[in-house]
C-alpha cells in the first residue's frame, strides 16, 4: 500500500537521475516514490523543474501549507479528459433535488462516523444519534450538520476529560484546538487528493456551496472522515501524555504547534492512516487512508449513473 509523505523541514525537492531527493538544512535523503501516493509540504519547500517533471510522470500530487498549517494549494499535473464527469458533477450541483440528496448522504456519513468513533471510546452518544438528518434545503441540512458537531464536541470533551471543551479556530486558543486545527488542514489536503484521483472537480461540492475561497468538495469529504482521522488521533496523543509545553507556541491568545509538535502529530496521524481493517466484499484489508479514496470513487459512480451513493458507515467493531 502507498501512503502520504509529510515534510516538516524547510528544504528543496529535486531530481537526481531517476530519484527524487529532499535536501534540508540538516538532512539529505531520497524519497521512496514507490511507497508514496502524495506529498504534503508543511514547511517552506521548493520544487526544481526536474522534481516537477518526475512527480508529473509518477502522478504524485504535492500539497502546500503555511507554517501554521493553513492549506495553500496543490501541484497536480492532471491532463486526463474528464469533461463528461465534470459536466455531470455540475449538473448534480445545479439540480436542487440531486444536490439535496447528496448533501443529506454526506451529513449522514458524518453522523455515522461520529457515532462509531464515540462508541469506540465507550461513549453512548444519545443526543447525537437522536438528530434526524432531514430538511427541504441544503441550508437546513447544514444546520443539522452544525447540530451534530455541537454534540460531538461536547462528547469529545468528556472523552478527553476537559470540562466545557469549546472548539476555537482562526486562531486556536489552546493546545487541543491547535492539534485539531492542524490535523483538519492536513485532512483537507488528503480529501483534495482523493477528489482528484477519482477524477472529480474539487471546486464543486454538494454540502458546501461553491465559492471563490476554498474548494468545496474536499470540505465535504474531509468532514466525513475527521472523526476517524483527526479526533481519534488527537485523543490517542492526549492519552499517551507524550506532548510537552515545548510542542506548542503562543502568540497572544493564539496557540500553534512548534516544529516538534507538528512532527509528533503527523507521526500519530500517519499511524492512523495506515491502520487497516478487513473488507469482506474484497476479501482483503483496507487502510483508513484508502477509505476516503473509495468514498470519492463511489461518489463518482453515482454522478455517472453507475450506482447510488450511500453514506460511509464504518463496518468493523
Amino acid at each position: 500500500m502507498k501512503y502520504p509523505l509529510f515534510i516538516t523541514q524547510h528544504g528543496e525537492l529535486r531530481r537526481e537521475s531517476n530519484a527524487l531527493i529532499f535536501s534540508g538544512e540538516l538532512v539529505k535523503r531520497p524519497i521512496p516514490l514507490a511507497q508514496i501516493n502524495e506529498i504534503h509540504c508543511l514547511a517552506r519547500v521548493s520544487l526544481t523543474s526536474g522534481a516537477i517533471d518526475l512527480l508529473s510522470e509518477k502522478g504524485i500530487p504535492v500539497h502546500f501549507y503555511t507554517t501554521r498549517g493553513d492549506y495553500k494549494g496543490p501541484f497536480i499535473n492532471d491532463a486526463s479528459p474528464r469533461g463528461k464527469l465534470h459536466l455531470s458533477q455540475a449538473e448534480h450541483y445545479l439540480n436542487p433535488e440531486k444536490r439535496l440528496y447528496l448533501a443529506k448522504e454526506i451529513v449522514e456519513g458524518i453522523q455515522n462516523t461520529m457515532a462509531f468513533v464515540l462508541s469506540r471510546w465507550g461513549v453512548n452518544p444519545v443526543k447525537l444519534n437522536s438528530v434526524t438528518v432531514d430538511g427541504e434545503s441544503v441550508e437546513e441540512i447544514m444546520g443539522k450538520e452544525a447540530e451534530l458537531w455541537s454534540h460531538f464536541y461536547r462528547y469529545f470533551g468528556e472523552a478527553i476529560e476537559v470540562d466545557d471543551f469549546r472548539r476555537t479556530r482562526r486562531p486556536p486558543e489552546d493546545e487541543v484546538n491547535a492539534l485539531i486545527s492542524y490535523a483538519n488542514a492536513v485532512t483537507y489536503g488528503l480529501a483534495f487528493s482523493s477528489s482528484v484521483k477519482a477524477g472529480l472537480d474539487p471546486s464543486i461540492g454538494f454540502l458546501h456551496a461553491v465559492n471563490d475561497r476554498r474548494h468545496s468538495l474536499p470540505l465535504d469529504l474531509a468532514d466525513i472522515f475527521k472523526p476517524l482521522y483527526v479526533f481519534s488521533t488527537v485523543k490517542a496523543m492526549l492519552k499517551t501524555n507524550g506532548l510537552k509545553s515545548s510542542d506548542f507556541s503562543k502568540k497572544g491568545k493564539a496557540v500553534y504547534l512548534s516544529r516538534e509538535g507538528k512532527r509528533k502529530l503527523l507521526s500519530a496521524l500517519t499511524d492512523t492512516l495506515r491502520r487497516t481493517v478487513y473488507y469482506k466484499p474484497w476479501k482483503r484489508s483496507m487502510s483508513y487512508r484508502f477509505m476516503m479514496d473509495y468514498e470519492a470513487r463511489r461518489l463518482k459512480r453515482h454522478l455517472l449513473g453507475r450506482g447510488k451513493y450511500k453514506a460511509f458507515r464504518p463496518w468493523w467493531r
